[in-house]
């Protein structure tokens, strides 16, 4: 909550309590101009920011703790009103129920084990989220449904009758709570007991069921009855799951879908009469919403950022400018590696076969893996290949059909000591050109290090695709892809394709031994023989939405992501040769597309990834000499770029405005911090950007993807007419470096 919102006494929510009373008794007939849906006219209004907590569902056992995030509705009564994310979390046991204490700051818990616990807000003024106010005996375990304005608290049973209790200190939760009403039951409460969602703003009662939003009027309260007038519907075909006031004449909605790119999607209206504010406050909101609303609403002023808590330091800094482009890397015909133990430890005199695995790779059939050269690794296991100056036909047309990045796989394989076979698969991109590495990511892309792990097999000397549509929703590819959020950090290098591996997996266990630190041996008959060679088979094919890119609009801007012309994306490959999947590094794709997608011109407050579709694969590889099966893997690698019949050429993806705003401002690097002017832009043009981790799944694994900006792809703010710095700042170094990554705004 910002600091400029007043904190509104006891005496300003009983006047507001008293006066609809009067008014209810009076006049009902004009429910729609009722006092408690207006200003407090006697002090001026200075809400204009709300406290919205999420209760977001558990992840584990039902009896474990459920997080307890806090938001901040800026403006929910004018034109950019904007869901903020305060970064301000709590848990709480997943068997409580929670509910906010009529704009004061102040929530209840109620437990299973038969209490009623008041806590206080103390976020805005760098407290706790939970402060322990008072606890109280009471059981409110079975309640159906806790309803309060700070003031009276409503607690209805499945059954439509509903207890009420009177707080004597609203303002602080440390009163008294009494019941003044028992098992009282009415239409109205009924109807709030069995609605899909309900909620409460001074004295008016709201409740959602099947689309139609209606209301009434608490009134006074008189011996063990509970009574209300007015009851009428505020709209109807309501497509939300559930709704929430932040105010009076306000109220918000939340939607969800089987699509974790749109689910919990926000949207803001005015009641008086029904109209749309705000048709896509933000997405990926998902469990329990509520405000802490207040008696009155107010705009907030137009010329100040949205903030929290303080407003932020915006002292010093400059104005952001897309700096110098950097020296082109060098093209080069030799490639480079480095081969090792499972320890890390050099892997010495194994034999490295460099193939082009583009070539054939949309063959239905079995085909020969094409070999364009071979090294053995050095002492210190490096390797180092010089690709001829004339490649094989087939090779230079995979090449050439990729932007001129020639795609490569170099595989090395051994043996211990005790009889375990290793394997190693390694991906990287040679550029031999200046128009090639110019056109790609970041230049030639080898000199990896890459372990040697065990190829194991079972009984029948065969390794399985363990793969399964049955199981693939257990996997981490699918619980990361379903969640509505964007996690931070990259996927795990390890995975499996039908559930998720323990934290400790070792893939070097074998029978119960580890062989990390094994030696390893060549192979007793020599790779170069010719009667050795690499057949691949192809598994599965599918078209997969890959997230490419993403774009940031803060408060007053617009945001912009553009991809044209060509691909300018690499995406990690996975390879499986012990029953389990590893990732590896990236193959770049960089042929010509004849398309022109991305977003232009949403916000304020917008942003949200931007996804491609792109053919991904699955083959199996068997090394085979004399007859005979050496080595046995599988690879998950992206193809091509791919539309789907009748499907779109791209779309948008998660909303992402959770790395937006003043309290993630506030936690970034001064010196990645840069400002624009009144109707200035910036854009980001040069470089590459940071791995979307998540950015697709793909036969039960999740795999991450870069995008090298150029002229044709690129992300791009441009800021409002409003006066003021509009400040934006690099995930990963400053905004001229080339190395920001993206950038964000507040």
């Amino acid at each position: 909550m910002a600091t400029r919102q007043t904190t509104h006494p006891a005496s300003r929510t009983t006047w507001a309590l008293s006066a609809v009373l009067v008014a209810a008794a009076i006049a009902p007939q004009t429910l729609a101009a009722q006092p408690a849906a207006a200003a407090d006219t006697d002090t001026e209004c200075t809400t204009y920011s709300v406290p919205t907590y999420v209760w977001e569902p558990t992840t584990t056992n039902i009896a474990g703790k459920r997080v307890l995030h806090k938001y901040m509705d800026w403006g929910p009564i004018s034109a950019d009103t904007n869901l903020l994310d305060t970064l301000q979390t709590a848990s709480l046991p997943a068997t409580s129920k929670v509910f906010t204490g009529g704009g004061h700051g102040i929530l209840y818990e109620a437990t299973l084990g038969g209490q009623v616990k008041a806590y206080k807000d103390d976020t805005a003024a760098g407290g706790s989220l939970l402060t322990p106010v008072k606890t109280y005996a009471l059981n409110w375990s079975s309640a159906k449904r806790i309803l309060t304005n700070g003031q009276v608290f409503l607690v209805f049973a499945s059954d439509g009758t509903v207890d009420v209790y009177k707080q004597s200190s609203p303002a602080t939760g440390n009163g008294t709570l009494t019941q003044v009403v028992d098992s009282a039951k009415s239409p109205v409460t009924a109807a709030i007991a069995g609605a899909d969602d309900a909620w409460m703003v001074n004295s008016v009662l709201q409740w959602l069921k099947d689309g139609v939003i209606k209301q009434a009027v608490l009134l006074p309260l008189s011996g063990n009855t509970v009574r209300t007038w007015g009851t009428a519907d505020i709209a109807t075909g309501v497509d939300a799951a559930q709704a929430w006031a932040p105010g009076p004449q306000a109220v918000s909605t939340q939607s969800v879908t089987g699509d974790p790119d749109t689910t919990g999607q926000i949207r803001a209206f005015s009641t008086g009469p029904w109209t749309s504010t705000d048709a896509d406050v933000r997405s990926g909101i998902v469990g329990d919403i509520m405000a802490d609303a207040g008696p009155c609403l107010t705009d907030p002023d137009p010329a100040v950022a949205p903030y929290f808590g303080t407003p932020p330091d915006e002292n010093g800094g400059e104005e952001a400018t897309e700096g110098a482009a950097d020296p082109a890397p060098a093209p080069s015909r030799t490639v480079t590696g480095t081969f090792t133990l499972g320890n890390g430890r050099p892997a010495a005199g194994l034999q490295v076969t460099v193939t082009a695995p583009d070539v054939d790779l949309g063959t239905s059939g079995q085909t020969k893996a094409t070999v364009v050269g071979a090294a053995t690794t050095a002492a210190d296991g490096s390797w180092s290949l010089t690709l001829p100056e004339t490649l094989p036909a087939a090779v230079q047309q995979a090449k050439d059909d990729n932007g001129g990045i020639l795609n490569l796989e170099a595989v090395a394989m051994g043996s211990t000591t005790g009889g375990v076979k290793m394997l190693a698969v390694d991906s990287l991109s040679a550029m031999t050109d200046q128009t090639a590495v110019d056109a790609s990511i970041a230049g030639p892309d080898n000199g990896h290090s890459v372990k040697l792990i065990p190829n194991t097999v079972d009984s029948a000397g065969e390794l399985k695709d363990t793969f399964a549509a049955a199981t693939e929703s257990q996997t981490y590819a699918a619980k990361r892809a379903n969640n509505p959020a964007v996690p931070d950090g990259e996927d795990p290098t390890w995975q499996s394709d039908n559930g998720i591996l323990a934290a400790d997996y070792n893939p070097y266990l074998v029978d119960g031994k580890d062989v990390s630190a094994d030696a390893v041996r060549p192979p007793v008959t020599p790779q170069a023989s010719g009667s050795c060679s690499t057949i691949r088979v192809p598994v599965s094919s599918d078209i997969k939405y890959t997230v490419v890119g993403e774009a940031h609009a803060g408060w007053d801007s617009k945001a912009i992501f553009e991809y044209e012309s060509a691909m300018n994306t690499s995406v990690e490959t996975a390879v499986k040769s012990n029953g389990n999947w590893t990732l590896g590094a990236s193959k770049e794709l960089s042929h010509s597309v004849s398309i022109s997608v991305g977003y232009t011109s949403p916000g304020p407050y917008h942003a949200r990834q931007y996804k491609v579709p792109i053919e991904y694969v699955t083959t199996k590889s068997q090394y085979i000499c004399s007859g005979s099966v050496r080595s046995t893997w599988y690879k998950l690698e992206p193809k091509r770029y791919k539309a789907p019949p009748q499907g779109a050429l791209g779309k948008l993806g998660k909303d992402v405005s959770a790395k937006d705003g003043s309290a993630n401002f506030n936690r970034s690097p001064k010196a990645n911090r840069n400002f624009l002017y009144s109707g200035n832009s910036f854009q980001l043009a040069k470089g590459k950007s940071i791995k979307f981790g998540g950015a697709v799944g793909f036969h039960g694994v999740s795999m991450g993807a870069k995008t090298g900006y150029d002229t044709n792809h690129k992300q791009k703010i441009i800021a409002g007419g409003k006066s003021g710095k509009h400040w934006i700042w690099g995930k990963n170094g400053t905004l001229s470096s080339g190395k920001a990554g993206v950038f964000y705004s507040k």
